[in-house]
């Protein structure tokens, strides 16, 4: 099975007495039809890997492959152009245009979609309990509702893989769970991916594939 997202030999250490080696020529495959989840304790690097897998961040050594292309070193534009229709991310501080109302904030990605229909958007907003709340800006947003934005944003861009980080902070089991269907979908029914760092035990339970990060090394756990 070929690899959508690929890593071999990251190395990544920060500066400290003794260096802080955070990835330790760590290699891995992430597959289409596929939902991965990243465990492993705070403070081990799993922010730093997703972040150098979607090209936000680079590594001291080693590459990052998607659909068979080397990200690692490419040029702003280019990667600008991955980032639009290739790469999404969930952050886990929720990033949202401040100036935009919520459904703005979601015709904004629905519109990089070659098939867009307006009417998907109130449908999304529907699915993620936000109908009511689609005219307020994010400042009027509680923390659980900006989560939720974010995630329905991010599954409107049109990309074939999905990073997300902690997509589980401050939603209650209700919501994790909807949210955690969301994304098994976008990579079941769409042959795509996700890989989602997270502590949430449920949500990692529930992922195709799990690994662990520790000693700068992926440990597959099932």
């Amino acid at each position: 099975m070929t690899a959508i997202l690929s890593c071999r030999n990251l190395v990544k250490s920060f500066a400290s007495e003794p260096p802080l080696i955070v990835l330790d020529h760590l290699s891995a495959d992430f597959h289409e039809n596929e939902i991965c989840a990243i465990t492993g304790m705070s403070g081990k690097g799993k922010s730093t890997l997703l972040a150098i897998l979607g090209g936000t961040a680079k590594p001291d050594s080693g590459t990052v492959n998607f659909i068979g292309k080397q990200i690692t070193s490419l040029p702003a534009n280019e990667l600008d152009s991955i980032h639009r229709c290739g790469i999404g991310f969930i952050t886990q501080d929720p990033f949202l245009f401040q100036a935009l109302t919520a459904r703005e904030n979601l015709l904004f990605a629905a519109k990089m979609q070659p098939n867009f229909s307006p009417s998907s958007v109130d449908i999304a907003l529907r699915e993620f309990g936000l109908l009511d709340r689609a005219d307020h800006l994010p400042c009027e947003l509680s923390v659980g509702q900006k989560r939720r934005l974010v995630i329905a944003r991010a599954l409107f861009g049109g990309h074939s893989v999905i990073l997300a980080d902690e997509p589980t902070n401050d939603l209650d089991s209700h919501w994790s769970s909807i949210v955690f269907e969301k994304l098994e979908s976008f990579a079941h029914n769409k042959g795509h991916a996700v890989i989602a760092v997270t502590h949430d035990e449920p949500f990692a339970t529930k992922c195709d594939v799990e690994y662990e990060l520790d000693s700068g090394v992926l440990l597959r756990r099932r």
